[in-house]
């Protein structure tokens, strides 16, 4: 598909190009599905508002990246649950105790107590997550690393072990899901016939080869 990039200053008319571009695809093709994806749920109410004041909100599906990787997995037959913040943590907790009970946690054992010491360990894998840096890279990447990158490494590799044995995800784990889905079976992106991407700066990994498989793919 044609990849169109606009780049401008705010409010120089760049929603409203993507507004119309949406509505002369439904004036040419009246059932054609269209995504647009906004970097949050308040953006996206606000462009869908937008939308349907302006008549192109049939076959129009407006969302987040997330909305997008669940309509991908729904379509490949592989709808995985998402895990709650309290059964992260949990896992969490477990893979860290497992460390510990092993005589493998020495950096952070001192830690573990703190207050934050869980969100900060979730926050670090999440961030791993979105750059698509799965944890046998990252154990490869730090096996001659200082000690404490070394057991960051191994408790991703338990938490992210736990979460498949339990057949559930994280937030970012369905990027990942998603994107191997897209590689699997690239027409699952074929009945997208235009793909709009607003309100974004900058991409992370996993959104960036999201982006590279759909454009592969989609319509337009």
């Amino acid at each position: 598909m044609t990849v169109n990039l606009l780049i401008a200053k705010p409010a120089t008319g760049k929603t409203e190009y993507c507004i119309q571009k949406i509505r002369e695809l439904h004036t040419s093709s009246r059932l054609a599905e269209a995504w647009v994806l906004l970097p949050d749920r308040l953006q996206a109410a606000a462009f869908r508002k937008r939308l349907a004041f302006a008549g192109g909100a049939l076959r129009t599906r407006v969302g987040t990246f997330g909305d997008l990787y669940r309509h991908i997995l729904e379509g490949a037959g592989a709808d995985v649950p998402v895990a709650s913040t309290p059964l992260i943590h949990t896992i969490l907790q477990d893979a860290v105790a497992e460390l510990d009970q092993g005589g493998n946690l020495i950096h952070y054992a001192s830690l573990r107590s703190l207050p934050g010491f869980f969100t900060a360990l979730r926050d670090a894998f999440a961030e791993l997550k979105r750059s698509l840096i799965y944890p046998e890279q990252f154990l490869k990447i730090t096996e001659n690393d200082a000690p404490a990158r070394q057991e960051l490494a191994r408790l991703y590799d338990l938490y992210q072990e736990r979460l498949r044995k339990l057949g559930w995800a994280d937030p970012e784990g369905l990027s990942w899901l998603a994107v191997a889905a897209l590689e699997r079976q690239p027409e699952l992106a074929a009945p997208i016939r235009l793909l709009v991407v607003d309100g974004f700066d900058s991409f992370t990994g996993a959104q960036r080869r999201a982006l590279q498989l759909l454009a592969c793919q989609a319509g337009e």
